[in-house]
């Protein structure tokens, strides 16, 4: 992947007005973060099963909102499982993941103050983020020791990612994991996607993103690239419910031509619809990031260590 300073300013850009954005950079989406969340805290007050977003070709949309959409309702019976870890041994898959990010471990990006540990290539790196209890995987955030901290680039915190970049690439489907997310200021544990060629449409699909400050949250997302190289999207949505930040609960998004359908806990609850959804294969990812833009530093109130569950990572191809 040719990894250059553009994609380090279109994924900065993970929170934006529930309009479609046309030509702003990365300060003017920077400036706007507060309105921004404004934004969506007043949109998820009325808590439809539908986001009523615009398409993404940039015209409206009609949609339905409410409850009883029986056509949107997931069936798993349509679908076939193709890639799937349930986490139950005691080491990460090296034929399924990665622990970098393509760009690797030295690239900062939306402010963020983790240095993502590559413990498949360093082993021997002195801490791991990782750790299994035979059901689950955890990805852990601690505050990065003193004699670490050169090898970690100065960050203050040390924590883990998880790709699927030259391993398993999707296009189209239904994608789903079940998490246990950890709140507190300054958290933020994401599962997303990223296009293999990052060419074009340059897509980033956020199937989950949690900022632990706003505990019973998570938010749905996809953005892209017109012709003109401006960054585009419906709108980041929040789904609000009592509950969120304590045990398991999955997320996840069935991706077909020009749909896009966001569900948490088998729930539709965001649908993007139109031309520029992605027709391009696109790679998972899991992280634990800690501070950043959207999130703000960890404050004296945060859990330190902050851990990231992960039960299982599912995908599954239409019949």
């Amino acid at each position: 992947m040719n990894i250059n300073k553009q994609l380090v300013l279109l994924i900065a850009s993970f929170v934006l007005v529930v309009t479609t954005l046309v030509g702003c950079g990365e300060s003017d989406i920077d400036g706007q973060k507060e309105r921004e969340l404004e934004d969506a805290r007043i949109a998820a007050r009325n808590q439809p099963v539908l986001g009523a977003g615009s398409a993404i070709n940039g015209e409206a949309e009609n949609q339905e909102s409410g409850v009883g959409v029986e056509a949107d309702l997931l069936d798993l019976s349509q679908y076939t499982l193709m890639f799937g870890d349930e986490f139950h041994g005691t080491e990460l898959d090296s034929t399924k993941w990665n622990t970098a990010l393509p760009w690797g471990s030295d690239l900062v990006i939306n402010s963020e103050l983790q240095y993502y540990v590559d413990i498949a290539n360093k082993p021997d790196f002195g801490y791991s983020p990782f750790s299994f209890d035979g059901e689950t995987l955890t990805i852990t955030a601690i505050e990065t020791p003193e004699n670490l901290r050169a090898s970690a680039n100065e960050q203050g915190w040390l924590s883990g990612v998880l790709t699927t970049a030259g391993k398993l690439e999707v296009t189209y489907g239904y994608i789903e994991t079940r998490v246990d997310l950890p709140p507190g200021r300054g958290l933020w544990p994401a599962f997303w996607m990223l296009s293999s060629e990052f060419i074009d449409l340059k897509p980033q699909l956020f199937v989950m993103e949690y900022n632990g400050g706003r505990a019973n949250s998570v938010f749905h997302n996809y953005n892209y690239q017109d012709e003109d190289n401006n960054l585009r999207s419906p709108g980041q949505w929040e789904v609000v419910e009592e509950g969120l930040s304590e045990g398991f609960h999955t997320v996840g998004v069935a991706w077909s031509p020009e749909e896009l359908l966001f569900y948490v806990d088998g729930k539709p609850r965001y649908k993007i619809t139109g031309e520029n959804v992605s027709r391009q294969s696109m790679y998972l990812i899991l992280n634990l990031a800690v501070g950043g833009v959207w999130t703000g530093a960890p404050d004296a109130t945060t859990r330190i260590p902050a851990s990231y569950v992960i039960d299982y990572v599912r995908v599954y191809e239409k019949n």
